[in-house]
């Protein structure tokens, strides 16, 4: 099986920040144009009583990393995700 099929891109932790990140990322731009949304705050409040803990224990793993493992992460991610795009 060639490194671009059959396994995921990130690792469980790379893919739970990142997922954290993005729903954050909306959530925040949400907030700005709709500060007093009801809807909004129990997302936001779904999220903390959900995920942040989880989310907050991936993100300490991931500080854990040597600037060598981070550099080594990137290489990696970015030839399987190279390899992908060119099958």
């Amino acid at each position: 099986m060639s490194p671009a099929a059959g396994r995921q891109l990130l690792d469980a932790d790379e893919a739970r920040v990142a997922r954290a990140s993005r729903e954050l990322t909306k959530i925040a731009a949400a907030l700005v144009s709709r500060p007093m949304d009801r809807d909004l705050h129990e997302r936001m409040r779904a999220f903390l009583d959900k995920e942040s803990e989880a989310s907050l224990a991936s993100w300490d793993v991931l500080l854990q990393r040597t600037p060598d493992q981070l550099k080594e992460r990137i290489s990696t991610v970015l030839t399987v995700q190279a390899l992908r795009t060119a099958s």
